[in-house]
């Protein structure tokens, strides 16, 4: 039925799925240029942009989800905080966190980390600041008033001990607690 407002409605329709289209192909376009999951443990996308060795071992996957299974315990969680999220190992020392640019891990909704010390690399994913940033996710708590930030020795007793990866093969997985914690903001 032609009216006054068929030739508007059509070119309404016409601009709203050429929008459609575009967000379409827009989507599509950044999900190939590099953040497409490298796997997923249950309903998180972890991205590799690292390549430490730990981060290439067949076991990684496995050693992610175990990680993960032991933080959520720690902070009460559950794996529906995760579910959705992303977790990006990236090869740099530090990553950019809000205005932050040398932290070491972040959660802005995701979580992004670093898979080397100032001083050397990590040989593990337990070595990383996964279980801190796993905090954020569960709890929040971004002023670190938690009295949990200082207390990790049972999830280190419940993580130590794995083995690590390097360059030159298998080595130990040291951890050090305090790569988990910190003191409350003031």
């Amino acid at each position: 039925m032609e009216g006054p407002f068929s030739s508007v409605s059509s070119k309404v329709g016409r601009v709203a799925t050429y929008v459609a289209a575009l967000a379409l192909a827009s989507c599509t376009a950044s999900a190939t240029t590099g953040d497409q999951p490298d796997f997923a443990v249950r309903d998180v996308a972890v991205v590799l942009r690292s390549s430490e060795p730990f981060t290439r071992a067949a076991d990684f996957p496995a050693r992610v989800e175990s990680t993960l299974e032991a933080a959520l315990e720690y902070w009460g969680g559950s794996w529906d905080d995760l579910a959705g999220r992303s977790i990006t190992f990236e090869g740099s020392q530090t990553v950019t966190c809000g205005n932050h640019s040398g932290a070491f891990g972040c959660f802005d909704g995701d979580i992004r980390l670093s898979t080397r010390d100032p001083a050397f690399p990590f040989s593990c994913v337990e070595q990383t600041v996964l279980v801190h940033e796993v905090g954020h996710a569960v709890i929040g708590d971004a002023s670190h008033q938690d009295p949990r930030w200082m207390d990790f020795e049972a999830l280190m007793s419940r993580l130590n001990g794995r083995r690590g990866y390097t360059a030159n093969g298998e080595a130990d997985c040291q951890l050090f607690i305090s790569v988990w914690q910190h003191p409350p903001d003031r």
